[in-house]
């Protein structure tokens, strides 16, 4: 019998048409894309957010700040404890003196919160990208960079900050006439190193402290929503502002020494250091002053500003930062 004939080939336009569809749509999804588009759409927001619960939790710790500065500079030795320097200030000086020197540390807080929370956002993305670790680590990580790089690009406002507090008290012999005059006066007259003085530990400080905060703040807003059953964006306020409090509370007591010495190598004033190094800093005043009274001198103090400023920023930053974003992508919908 005869062979039967082939089948018929299907129509070229057919293959030709679909071929190139299927071929881009395999070689280029557009899931690919997002990730670098979204971090540079939204770095905006982050650094407004930051810069939003920067100035609004500074503003509502004024107070407690200005109190523990001035406690933490003194000696083991002296004898007016915060509870005496509280209605000293406001019998002498008036309740708005409680925030005077506000207007710097928000000049600093600005920038200082805008650069934290915007370097920690990138930095995530960054490890995610190009590592195998845990959000844990991740979390930790991005949060001790974070913290650092915020230190480093401003941390001559800090120094102007602490000496201006100190003037206000009249304490120290400090004469600025203002934060630009003081900017100005102290590269002039001590050198450029003075603006930088306290930065070294300062930055052993700040990166286990960022690193535990950001750590333990969105660990607990993941087993508090893993309990709750909620999606984290969809989180209370209450529960983003008690996980902040707990998270700063327990970053601050592990670095609080650290604290102390840069407030002391800060407002130190004269070309001979007071101290030979960190290490010089923290066996001088272990011995000198003890642990309560030197190295965790006004710590009682400082977790009446830690509880609430850390509770309040690290929440607002959240709330503001996820309804930006929302606006933001709503905008791009439309």
């Amino acid at each position: 019998p005869p062979p039967p004939p082939p089948p018929p080939s299907p129509p070229p336009s057919s293959s030709s048409s679909s071929s190139p569809t299927s071929s881009s749509s395999t070689i280029s999804p557009p899931s690919q894309q997002p990730k670098p588009k979204k971090a540079s759409r939204n770095a905006m927001e982050y650094f407004i957010a930051g810069g939003v619960a920067g100035i609004v939790s500074r503003t509502c710790i004024a107070p407690v700040e200005r109190i523990k500065i001035l406690y933490q500079v003194q000696r083991g030795t002296g004898h007016e404890g915060w509870l005496q320097i509280v209605p000293r200030i406001a019998r002498e000086q008036g309740i708005l003196a409680f925030w005077s020197g506000n207007l710097p540390a928000v000049v600093r807080v600005v920038p200082y919160m805008s650069t934290t929370f915007l370097s920690y956002e990138e930095y995530r993305v960054m490890l995610s990208r190009t590592t195998r670790w845990s959000t844990e680590a991740i979390n930790g990580v991005s949060g001790s960079l974070a913290g650092m790089t915020a230190v480093v690009l401003t941390f001559p406002l800090d120094v102007v900050r602490a000496r201006m507090a100190m003037q206000n008290e009249g304490v120290a012999s400090f004469n600025y006439r203002g934060m630009g005059h003081a900017l100005v006066t102290i590269p002039r007259t001590e050198g450029v190193g003075a603006l930088y003085s306290g930065l070294r530990p300062t930055l052993i400080g700040v990166a286990p402290y960022a690193g535990l905060k950001f750590l333990s703040y969105e660990l607990m807003k993941k087993t508090a929503g893993t309990y709750l059953g909620l999606q984290e964006e969809n989180l209370p306020p209450s529960v983003r502002v008690t996980s902040g409090a707990i998270a700063g509370l327990c970053a601050q007591t592990m670095v609080y020494p650290f604290d102390v010495i840069r407030r002391r190598m800060q407002t130190h004033r004269g070309s001979t250091p007071l101290y030979n190094g960190v290490l010089d800093a923290f066996q001088t005043i272990l011995k000198t002053e003890g642990i309560r009274k030197g190295l965790y001198r006004g710590i009682t103090l400082n977790y009446l500003k830690t509880l609430p400023n850390v509770a309040i920023y690290m929440s607002l930053y959240d709330i503001v930062k996820h309804r930006l974003v929302k606006a933001n992508h709503d905008r791009a919908m439309a």
